[in-house]
């Protein structure tokens, strides 16, 4: 049997169509006792190295290095070579790679010279060199000059048939050159089975795999010493000196545990960072996920969520059953996230710290996409086919919708790119930085995994569940924006601590009531707020189970949930001894922790068994299953329970392990959201600021946000030469709103022209031109004079009147570098009212000034309310500020417009037969409609029955 020697996988990018699962599946299929991976890179060779080891598979790890455009094949002969390889791979990666590299890391490595490359064999000086080859002719000429000759061919596909769709990886490399020197695994010659057997038998590769990297937190100082002593002083500055034993309990029972398993300097890594962070003002979340049922995490500082207040389970982040790497995953200010990374790297050192690699496959819908293009499938067609893949499942199953078919078989050439694109599913594109992920190694980093350096940054060249699963200690730095929100006010505000706040405020849960909790976290989208207004939460607990009702496995509980909470169903726990479980949330099961302690309540599981038959459950495993409700059952009805109850109860809480939420993550983000919704209420103005800038680039959320400061009697000022910057600025109850929400005006000449200013600011419209010109154009006046920027010196249609004249004077001034004769400024008329309109639509994408709607106030309903009135008949008052007209299949002229008040924009329809008596109706007409709220899609809308013209 031939042990390949050469297989190129996908982390070569676009050059294979083999990955490493495959590849091992493959493997065992063939019987194959040893195996070859030799990429361009060693990022497969962790992943490929623990699947082969699972499978019984030897594997060889290589890297395939380009020198002056020859080829070698250098192989680890055992873990000092692999780690040598790891050195040779950063230059490599560095584009630093040369014949004095790779003499210095030639310890442990076998070097194979392709026979294309034989001209390298009197360069290279390594201790043992093989000559390959593909055929009798290269073996022959090879013989000449060493008996160390091996048959290798690159295999870039596993089977003969997928040789043909390698081209289409060149093709989407944008380089044809590739696919002769291309190789299936049968495409085979005569070779010498014993010099193969000779290089495998040289080659054998043992990775610690069951190692832990988690650096010493301090030299010279007992870490559990430490961390218990920390704990105990944290406890009681918590509880205020009043701890009861079962803190007390709890505390040693976790610490316990912590030590057992290992994870003290891991517990006091995060403690240090995040007391950096809160030292420096940078705000920490009050928690995320299962870290916030740890006491030990509350009483250290690293979440603000007291575990026992809410009945969260230890055992639900660490189990003593489940030796994995514990998961504290911490929310930053999303602009700060960098400076407490940075700090890490300075306390741990440069190399043993790094973010991590991913990367971006060919998923359905997007290889559907690209493989198109070199079809040349029209875009009409390729976008209704594709609004039918469903990206969510892979193309195979994709298959299995109708419509797809009948698709693929009236069009050949989309039947073409159906069969191209399932070949190249899943296949690695490009890699990018992991969004959250930092590694925290004991030791350097290049001297153990392979590195990827991008724009002088390290990473990992292995994702970070290969790394945990290796020992390496993995961190989330997450970015919440809202964080940075939330920080911003309170800095505004004298003497607060958000952290203080009553949590029982009943003005703060009239807004979450009424649904108005725009802005607030996680309660944003009209599923949350339509949720709301039926929920009415009246105190935290309810709030935290509002965050887990609201997910598509438990939301189908929220009526129930709802109408027990409301006295309109009986409120039942399945057997009285639950009640005590369930009781908060009215008998339903919302969390995972309920299962957990219904587990342990009624079947004596310990804490730590509950939690691994929950994730069995979770994971439908089916023989899993059968064992844990065989055990249920017996132990539940050993201590009395009725067997016919046992089987109920397993059933749902069966149907709740499937997505329960957690409970621990629920109380954190729910405190988030309160947090922001107390600000929003006791800080009103200060508030929507700030959101304002939060929201900037997006045009409906700042018309939002801007009507909203307009209802508190705020007056809006449009952006103002010498006062606007990047941000809205707020003073003396005026807002002036920024140059970055001026429509097309360049980042660039923004930043010139806040720096022009900056020096001094400009006295006159002459001044201004005089100042501007060497980096302004015509077009960029323009923009900057119908948004309103200028009107301090002159009105609009003055300044369009005269520009010309006016660029011509800043021009002569930039050249003379000195005053010049200033032009003749001829006096205008403003432009009328609808010109104006217009402007400011262009110009900031919303109305500014005072809109034409806002005196109607009596009969009539406003379009922020238009939710309120789906399929009945309404009366409002308009501007109308755009108009698509279109014709119906018949033929017949019809008309979408996007219309708006000063509380919202919406879509108006006009079919064909009122449209015939308004054709006549223009942009930025002011308009009342009579019309019914209607469905389009998933959009709101107003069918038009009757209009009367207001201006």
């Amino acid at each position: 049997m031939y042990i390949p020697l050469k297989v190129t996988t996908d982390y070569t990018l676009l050059k294979s169509l083999i990955k490493v699962k495959d590849l091992i599946d493959f493997c065992i299929q063939k019987n194959l006792s040893s195996c070859a991976i030799c990429d361009t890179n060693l990022f497969g060779s962790i992943e490929f190295y623990l699947l082969a080891k699972k499978n019984n598979i030897k594997p060889i790890i290589g890297l395939d290095v380009t020198l002056d455009n020859l080829h070698i094949y250098l192989y680890a002969k055992n873990y000092n070579g692999y780690k040598n390889l790891l050195l040779i791979n950063m230059y490599v990666n560095e584009k630093n790679i040369t014949i004095d590299v790779l003499q210095k890391y030639r310890e442990d490595i076998l070097c194979i010279i392709p026979y294309q490359s034989k001209e390298l064999f009197s360069v290279l000086n390594f201790y043992q060199i093989y000559l390959s080859y593909q055929n009798k002719d290269e073996l022959k000429e090879l013989l000449t000059l060493t008996n160390n000759v091996v048959y290798i061919k690159d295999i870039n596909c596993l089977i003969k048939d997928d040789l043909a769709y390698l081209k289409y990886l060149d093709m989407l490399r944008n380089d044809e050159k590739n696919t002769n020197g291309s190789f299936y695994y049968d495409d085979l010659s005569d070779f010498d089975r014993e010099k193969i057997k000779e290089v495998v038998d040289m080659l054998e590769v043992l990775i610690p795999t069951n190692k832990r990297y988690i650096p010493k937190y301090l030299d010279n100082v007992d870490s559990y010493t430490f961390l218990e002593r920390l704990a105990t002083k944290g406890l009681y500055r918590r509880l205020n000196n009043q701890v009861t034993q079962k803190y007390l309990n709890r505390l040693q029972y976790e610490l316990e545990v912590i030590k057992k398993m290992g994870f003290v300097d891991y517990f006091l890594i995060v403690y240090d960072y995040v007391l950096y962070a809160k030292k420096n003002n940078i705000l920490v979340g009050p928690g995320r996920g299962s870290a916030a049922g740890s006491l030990v995490s509350y009483v250290i500082g690293i979440t603000d969520i007291d575990p026992l207040k809410y009945n969260l389970l230890f055992e639900r982040f660490l189990n003593v059953e489940r030796i994995t790497m514990p998961d504290i995953d911490i929310d930053f200010e999303n602009n700060k996230r960098e400076q407490v990374i940075n700090y890490v790297k300075n306390k741990y050192g440069l190399y043993h710290v790094a973010g991590g690699l991913t990367y971006s496959t060919y998923k359905s819908r997007l290889v559907l996409r690209e493989v198109a293009k070199l079809f040349k499938v029209s875009d009409s067609l390729l976008n209704s086919f594709l609004s039918l893949i469903n990206k969510d499942l892979n193309l195979d199953k994709n298959l299995e919708n109708d419509q797809i078919k009948r698709y693929l078989n009236n069009y050949q050439e989309l039947k073409n790119v159906y069969l191209v694109s399932k070949k190249l599913e899943g296949l690695k594109r490009n890699v990018s930085t992991h969004a959250a992920g930092i590694v925290i190694s004991s030791e350097p980093l290049y001297e153990l995994i392979p590195m990827y350096k991008e724009n002088d940054v390290y990473l990992t060249g292995v994702s970070m569940e290969i790394l945990e699963s290796i020992g390496f200690l993995k961190m989330d730095f997450l970015a919440l924006k809202n964080l940075t929100t939330i920080s911003n006010i309170i800095t505004k505000i004298p003497n607060f601590n958000i952290n203080n706040i009553d949590l029982n405020d009943p003005l703060v849960y009239e807004i979450f009531k009424k649904g108005h909790t725009d802005g607030i976290f996680q309660f944003e989208t009209s599923t949350f707020k339509n949720m709301l207004v039926k929920y009415e939460p009246n105190n935290f607990r309810e709030l935290v189970a509002s965050i887990a009702l609201v997910r598509p496995g438990p939301s189908q509980e929220l009526e129930t949930y709802i109408k027990r909470k409301k006295g309109l169903e009986k409120i039942t726990y399945y057997h009285p001894n639950l009640e005590s479980i369930l009781k908060e949330t009215y008998g339903v099961i919302v969390y995972q922790e309920q299962v957990i302690s219904i587990l342990v309540k009624m079947a004596n599981f310990t804490y730590a068994e509950a939690d691994l038959a929950r994730r069995a459950m979770g994971k439908k495993k089916t023989s899993e299953l059968i064992k844990i409700k065989d055990k249920f059952i017996k132990q539940a009805v050993v201590n009395g329970y009725n067997h016919s109850l046992c089987e109920n109860v397993y059933e749902h809480i069966l149907k709740f392990a499937l997505y329960g939420f957690n409970k621990a993550h629920s109380v954190s983000y729910a405190t988030v959201s309160y947090q922001m919704a107390y600000l929003k209420v006791h800080y009103p103005i200060l508030f929507t600021f700030t959101m304002l800038n939060d929201v900037i680039g997006n045009p409906n959320l700042t018309k939002k946000y801007l009507n909203e400061l307009k209802s508190k009697n705020i007056k809006i000022l449009k952006v103002n030469l010498n006062y606007s910057t990047n941000e809205f600025i707020y003073v003396n109850n005026m807002v002036y709103l920024p140059f970055k929400l001026i429509k097309g005006l360049n980042s660039g000449v923004i930043n010139e022209l806040l720096n022009e200013r900056n020096k001094e600011k400009f006295l006159d419209a002459f001044d201004f031109f005089a100042r501007t010109t060497k980096f302004m154009s015509k077009n960029d006046y323009q923009l900057l004079i119908n948004a309103g920027v200028l009107n301090d010196f002159y009105n609009n249609q003055t300044l369009i009147n005269n520009l010309d004249n006016l660029i011509n004077y800043g021009h002569l001034y930039q050249d003379l570098q000195e005053a010049t004769l200033k032009p003749d400024i001829l006096i205008s008329e403003e432009y009328d009212k609808e010109i104006l309109r217009m402007n400011e639509i262009n110009g900031y994408g919303f109305f500014i000034s005072n809109h034409p709607s806002s005196i109607y106030t009596t009969n009539v309903i406003k379009l922020e309310k238009i939710t309120n009135y789906l399929f009945k008949n309404i009366v409002t008052c308009v501007l109308i500020e755009s108009i698509k007209r279109i014709k119906t299949k018949k033929g017949e002229e019809m008309a979408f417009l996007v219309c708006s008040d000063e509380t919202n924009s919406a879509e108006f329809v006009l079919f064909p037969k009122n449209y015939r008596n308004w054709a006549h109706l223009k942009e930025m007409d002011f308009i009342k409609v009579w019309g019914q709220v209607t469905k389009r899609y998933s959009n709101l809308n107003i069918v038009i029955s009757d209009i009367e013209k207001i201006n």
